[in-house]
């Protein structure tokens, strides 16, 4: 089990040359399953293509290094079914607001956990509410829903102050809970197969904004949009959504922290 933290900005090595093939920019989420889904890859060869690494085609996550097969893991996300909508939809869960199923406001995720061997987000640290100095854990087996604005918890007893501490024993009816998560990923996820690529959410611009451009972004024209290190605006931001889902995705390859 690793932090996300501690995944981003791995490098990407391929095993049957031994060669580093890329670096590990954003970890892609499905909230349906609540699961990292891919990696966004960057790749200094060819600065105005996107790749993705599906997480199917991980071997492992170590402490140093992301192993995988061959390059041919990594792929352009245009070729990788699904990752173009979900990289739009903005899905994160630093950020999301954690609420109990009796409408009481807990607190915000600061971080996640994943594991490696599935991709499987595994628990959550969240800074409570009235105590911003206070963090505390849940776990995946008391998140009731994986909501895209907010999470909400089935048991407060179960928050424990350290994954190290043992979380209460679940009430009689959690037991209900895994099948009700599994109806709504099933009904959110016909729904999302079936619909049009929709433009970019909040938390994406969110992700965006008041980054730093680490190149030129052309349009598909070719025309110069923005120069490199330009602060990225909502202003730009609205520009490059009307433009369409590929040139935000080429925004969002060439979005950098300012230093």
């Amino acid at each position: 089990m690793k932090k996300s933290i501690d995944i981003q900005g791995l490098p990407i090595f391929s095993l049957i040359d031994g060669a580093h093939i890329g670096t590990v920019r954003q970890l892609i989420l499905q909230p349906e399953t609540g699961k990292v889904q891919l990696f966004l890859v960057e790749n200094d060869q060819i600065a105005i293509t996107i790749y993705a690494l599906p997480y199917s085609n991980v071997i492992g996550v170590g402490d140093f290094a992301v192993t995988v097969e061959s390059p041919a893991s990594i792929q352009e996300l245009s070729q990788v079914e699904g990752a173009s909508e979900l990289v739009l939809r903005g899905y994160g869960v630093i950020g999301t607001r954690v609420m109990s199923r009796k409408g009481q406001l807990l607190g915000t995720v600061e971080e996640y956990y994943v594991d490696t061997e599935t991709g499987d987000i595994t628990a959550c640290s969240f800074v409570e509410h009235n105590h911003p100095s206070e963090v505390k854990y849940f776990r995946r087996p008391n998140i009731m829903t994986f909501g895209r604005d907010i999470i909400v918890i089935h048991d407060e007893a179960q928050i424990t102050s350290s994954l190290e501490e043992p979380a209460a024993e679940p009430t009689a009816d959690q037991s209900a809970t895994p099948a009700a998560l599994t109806l709504v990923a099933d009904a959110e996820a016909q729904t999302a197969a079936t619909a049009e690529p929709t433009a970019p959410t909040a938390s994406a611009q969110g992700y965006l904004a008041g980054k730093v451009l680490s190149a030129d972004l052309f349009t598909d024209a070719g025309e110069l949009l923005a120069a490199q290190g330009t602060e990225i605006t909502d202003e730009l931001i609205e520009t490059v959504k009307a433009a369409g889902p590929t040139l935000f995705m080429k925004l969002n390859r060439l979005a950098v922290t300012s230093n």
